[in-house]
């Protein structure tokens, strides 16, 4: 199992785009671009990219350390914020705290994620949006690994858990006490300057039994839960510490499902419960189930936008609504047992947008329109995919497209990429300007990788302005919403990240050779697999040769090569007369070895996952299983490889390289399986 997926349906899915694309139906994992410039940008790129809006938008003391030249450590005050200033603790909890603090009367709070062009820090907004982030790595994690980004988002993810974990109290049996779920205050929005330059009051605000926050709680467990999912391979011992306070933070979710309004209410009024709780619910089950749900879980009823028969829904997937989402994850998980999610994905899509012809459909109106869009591309990419059709796959695709710069303006609204996007924004560390919000400046730094709220309505509208937040500004979820848009778009179509490389290269704001530390562990979780053959041999003839023998272990993460001191190979080598059986036995002296070889007749066949390659250093491009034929089972084989369910071994993985390229990816299934039905007749 790779990460929380059903493995049947990425070999199906794999194969499937590739029989698609080969008859023109569609140009599935092939180098499908969408930019202003589509010979220079990809949605590779895209993926690259977007992760450095959450490094422009880091907070606290950790900041100068961090991948930007031109942001550095802001509101380190956080680190002592006053007891005396929290608001919502009762005595006791407020107690507690101190007294987890050695006596201290101040707890530290610095860290976490600037919510938007302003310097505000709500556990809901940043819970919600790292959940996406995560749950779109779990859901195409190829998006990640091959482009290059998976330490970049692993860091990212890490940093929030961090901030979560500070800032949220637990006692002696795991049971929460009390947890900060927003630093700042109305003061922040007084002033047009750069967080590094700002002393202003900061408050925190804090729920505990007496003072619940169901919206942060619940956003905060599921963020603790798919990152478990997303650390569990990659640093266990961490990720027991998030499954941990994903289950104490869910707890208690269910125990005080209350909301809160104090300080929060006028920027993101809590307007629903029983959609969080059952949010918070669904992942912690899957996060402790090891990435799927027991046969005894029972979700929320769901028939036309109506939960368990009265919570109305008739929103999109968003901070305040998740009720889409959780049909989506449920779908994903098993799309014919929760079939009925699926067509509550079909509803809520032809409910929202109804004219396939226009160019750009802001999905809930003029103010941050582009989030819902990608939120409804996340929609018809995950129901594409689990059933099988495409009925609403190129539509949501002709919206990414417009939205990385295909449209009338030339303009792409996912800040530099392609080539020409929006230069007067609303985000105060990217365009201090003159510390006057209606000055209109161009930003003083490029903010690589954030979403802007994008056209106000469907004939394209913008207003470059840098007030006009509701264009210009941009938010961690909206960035989340991309990201599970964008990796699907990479998951179906690729597209390399060349471009974002040399993006990254010459751009001054950033330090292209930042070595992103997520913390891995030195000792990761292996498997071993045991290649076991049996001899049948007749002697005919007798040589001695001096070779090396090298013998590969296959690990979850890594792949190892030692050499040994005996090692018995069998290869099946195909002649144009015979089948060949080869036995060799090699006792290693030093650097080299006597090798003894002996032939017959008899064909002696072993099957693994694990694809070895033959001591002969046998090379035939496009013959993975190394039987000395290129056909359907060596497609099926590589759809394997590309999605990361197998390991192949130094020959399998030269001659997987259908393309030519230097990288295994769908592209070479693409082209196997073009070569093994005729429609192209040769891969050198």
């Amino acid at each position: 199992m790779k990460k929380f997926k059903n493995w049947k349906r990425r070999i199906v899915s794999a194969i499937s785009a590739c029989a698609l694309a080969v008859t023109g139906t569609v140009s599935a994992l092939s180098n499908a671009t969408a930019s202003a410039d589509s010979a220079d940008f990809t949605y590779g790129d895209a993926v690259k990219l977007s992760l450095y809006f959450y490094d422009a938008n880091q907070c606290g003391t950790k900041v100068d350390d961090n991948c930007l030249t031109w942001r550095g450590n802001c509101h380190t005050y956080d680190a002592q914020a006053e007891l005396s200033n929290a608001k919502g603790l009762s005595s006791t909890s407020l107690a507690k705290i101190q007294e987890a603090n050695g006596g201290s009367t101040t707890v530290d709070v610095s860290g976490g994620y600037h919510d938007a062009g302003d310097h505000l820090k709500f556990s809901m907004t940043m819970g919600f949006s790292m959940t996406c982030l995560a749950w779109s790595y779990l859901e195409n994690p190829e998006a990640y690994t091959e482009t290059d980004s998976e330490d970049h988002l692993l860091y990212i993810l890490k940093e929030m858990c961090d901030y979560f974990m500070k800032v949220t109290y637990l006692d002696d049996n795991d049971d929460v006490i009390a947890f900060c779920y927003m630093v700042g205050g109305d003061e922040d929005h007084n002033y047009w300057t750069a967080p590094e330059t700002q002393t202003m009051n900061r408050p925190t605000y804090w729920a505990d039994a007496s003072h619940p926050s169901v919206d942060a709680s619940a956003f905060m467990s599921s963020t603790f839960s798919s990152c478990y999912l997303a650390f569990q391979d990659k640093n266990p011992e961490y990720a027991a510490e998030l499954l941990t306070y994903a289950n104490a933070l869910d707890e208690f979710t269910e125990a005080y499902p209350s909301a809160t309004y104090d300080g929060v209410g006028s920027y993101y009024a809590c307007e629903n419960i029983q959609d969080k709780l059952a949010w918070s619910d669904l992942w912690c089950t899957i996060a402790n189930n090891d990435g799927t749900l027991p046969s005894s879980y029972t979700p929320i009823s769901v028939s036309n936008g109506v939960y368990n028969g009265s919570y109305y829904d008739f929103w999109i997937f968003c901070w305040s609504k998740v009720w889409g989402g959780y049909s989506a994850l449920l779908y994903s998980m098993d799309p014919d047992k929760y079939s009925a999610y699926g067509q509550e994905l079909v509803y809520e899509m032809g409910k929202l947008v109804t004219d396939y012809s226009q160019a750009y459909y802001p999905v809930g109106g003029g103010w941050g329109a582009s989030r819902y869009n990608c939120a409804w591309q996340m929609y018809a990419m995950t129901y594409s995919e689990y059933s099988g059709t495409t009925t609403y796959q190129t539509y949501a695709k002709s919206q990414m497209d417009y939205l990385l710069g295909n449209n009338s303006a030339n303009r792409s609204y996912l800040l530099g990429y392609g080539d020409s996007w929006p230069t007067h924004i609303h985000h105060r560390a990217a365009n201090p300007g003159t510390g006057d919000p209606n000055s209109n400046t161009e930003a003083t730094y490029t903010l690589y990788g954030a979403l802007v709220g994008g056209p106000t309505d469907s004939n394209g509208s913008y207003d470059d302005n840098q007030n006009s937040y509701s264009c210009t500004e941009p938010a961690l979820d909206y960035n989340g919403c991309f990201a599970l848009a964008i990796a699907w778009m990479y998951h179906v179509y690729g597209g390399s990240s060349d471009a974002a490389d040399a993006t990254i290269a010459e751009a001054s704001e950033i330090k292209a050779d930042f070595v992103f530390d997520y913390g891995a562990s030195d000792d990761p979780i292996t498997e071993e697999t045991t290649t076991t053959t049996e001899e049948t041999t007749t002697t005919t003839e007798e040589t001695t040769t001096e070779t090396t023998t090298e013998e590969t272990t296959t690990t979850t993460e890594e792949t190892t090569t030692e050499e040994t001191t005996t090692t018995e190979v069998t290869t099946t080598i195909e002649t144009t007369t015979t089948e060949a059986t080869t036995s060799v036995e090699t006792t290693q002296t030093d650097a080299t070895s006597e090798t003894t070889v002996t032939s017959t007749e008899t064909t002696t066949t072993s099957t693994s996952e694990t694809s070895t390659p033959s001591s002969s250093g046998h090379s035939l491009r496009g013959d993975v299983n190394l039987d000395g034929n290129v056909n359907l089972a060596d497609t099926i084989l590589l759809s394997k490889r590309a999605v990361y369910l197998v390991d192949f071994g130094e020959i399998a993985e030269k001659n997987a390289d259908c393309n030519n390229d230097g990288i295994v990816n769908g592209d070479d299934v693409l082209r196997l399986l073009q070569f093994v039905v005729q429609v192209i007749y040769t891969l050198e």
